[in-house]
């Protein structure tokens, strides 16, 4: 499909948040980089919120594993683990850092990293989560893939994803930045996608930004039941001089977020 195309195109060329590291791809020092800004500074949020503690002993299916940084978090966790991604680049580093911490004696449990679109790929299904973030924003057909996944799911199994929000500090600055800078040169779609997925000018991957009530009615309409909702994603840099002593996940950041945070969060379950 064409939103695949461009979204691989774009993620070969630069896997995504590889910007965060200046060391060479696939080191140990590149997957460190990463890992630290991601909970250190960015989305500090994502074990606590999402429950990577409580996954030992389930089956976990990753739709969209970038970097692999999430994967090993949870196969450290003690899950069994399934990642698939469209993008060879991001399938090549994710095995590559698990094949680093097998070589450190870590036990991990790999049901298999998969190169594919979820919709023309056989997976056995019964998985206990299901993990996506950050990535059905990016998918033009995505009441599809949520429909799949409900299918993969297992009968008390759980949804767990983040997409970008509409009422947000950074879309609010992208809009800013758009006007400002790009003088409207290119659309605004166009300008989100280049600042936020780092997309070249002219060559847009898919990118949604909706309010929390079109993503629940997409979700229910899939056939799932949301069980929690929370609003993240709001960083020490959205405010000048002050910011960088506050907690990354504390309580200031979090109230922000609350109002002005770049991710809806929703934990899912099937609607029974």
């Amino acid at each position: 499909m064409a939103s695949n195309i461009k979204a691989r195109a774009t993620w070969e060329r630069q896997a995504v948040g590889s910007q965060r590291s200046n060391a060479p791809p696939g080191t140990q020092e590149y997957y460190q980089q990463i890992k630290e800004y991601r909970y250190g500074y960015e989305t500090p949020f994502i074990p606590k919120f999402f429950n990577f503690g409580e996954m030992s002993g389930k089956r976990v299916l990753e739709v969209g594993v970038g970097n692999g940084i999430d994967a090993l978090e949870i196969m450290k966790k003690g899950a069994s683990y399934t990642g698939i991604d469209i993008t060879r680049n991001h399938i090549d580093l994710t095995r590559r850092y698990i094949e680093l911490e097998l070589m450190k004696g870590k036990p991990l449990i790999v049901e298999g990293i998969i190169e594919g679109d979820l919709l023309q790929t056989e997976l056995t299904g019964g998985y206990d989560v299901i993990y996506s973030f950050g990535v059905l924003h990016h998918i033009a057909h995505e009441e599809e893939y949520l429909i799949r996944m409900r299918q993969l799911m297992a009968k008390d199994g759980q949804l767990l994803i983040a997409v970008y929000a509409r009422y947000s500090f950074f879309n609010l600055w992208m809009i800013l930045t758009w006007v400002v800078r790009n003088r409207m040169r290119y659309s605004l779609a166009d300008w989100q996608s280049h600042l936020a997925e780092g997309s070249i000018l002219g060559e847009p991957v898919v990118i949604k930004i909706r309010n929390r009530k079109e993503i629940q009615s997409m979700l229910e309409i899939a056939g799932f039941k949301i069980l929690r909702y929370k609003r993240k994603g709001f960083v020490q840099n959205y405010i000048p001089g002050i910011g960088r002593l506050l907690a990354p996940d504390g309580i200031i950041l979090n109230l922000f977020a609350f109002m002005f945070g770049w991710y809806h969060c929703f934990i899912c379950s099937a609607d029974k």
